[in-house]
């Protein structure tokens, strides 16, 4: 399109410091260039991910761009409280359907309601008439949990195991919700 005819890539960013740039980033930017991924199956750049980790013992950097544990996970209150709005106008595109990455929240003190509200939801897959509001009173609880983490000093994000265990002791009913 602009009279490149090719390009070398490297598969993570593994070797990108040669010059090379990740196969999975240039699969994106042709399909944002073209309005079309050309029928490729962009799911798989999650699968080799998981490949590399699970069978190569490679451990991806988290913000690594497409395939790194957090790289789309917001810690600010006001983008999840956006998330819950309109997904489109915080994430620029569904992660979930090219990558099968649905965007997260990270949980911390900035969180706010609407960040507890959309961690439960895509963790426990909750949808329709499922799907927990950022006005739910065991929303309020869980909040009432997090701040008191902070409130000695704690900087560090609430991990996914942590909140499942609160989850369980505090509100145990949404546990029943994801069944």
């Amino acid at each position: 399109m602009y009279g490149a005819s090719s390009i070398n890539c490297s598969l993570l960013g593994i070797g990108e410091r040669t010059g090379n740039t990740p196969l999975e980033a240039m699969v994106i930017e042709y399909a944002q260039l073209r309005g079309t991924t050309a029928g490729m199956d962009t799911t798989v750049i999650t699968e080799i991910a998981q490949y590399y980790e699970k069978e190569l013992g490679y451990s991806i950097p988290s913000r690594t761009p497409f395939v790194g544990k957090h790289f789309n996970v917001t810690q600010a209150g006001i983008h999840a409280d956006g998330l819950l709005k309109d997904e489109e106008i915080y994430n620029i595109f569904d992660t979930n359907k090219f990558l099968k990455r649905p965007v997260g929240v990270a949980i911390n003190s900035h969180s706010g309601l609407a960040g507890i509200a959309h961690w439960i939801n895509s963790y426990f897959g909750l949808s329709g008439a499922k799907k927990i509001d950022k006005k739910d009173e065991r929303v309020a609880k869980l909040k009432d949990w997090i701040d008191e983490q902070y409130k000695d000093g704690r900087v560090t994000a609430i991990g996914d195991d942590e909140l499942i265990e609160a989850v369980g002791e505090l509100t145990p009913e949404i546990l029943d919700l994801a069944l």
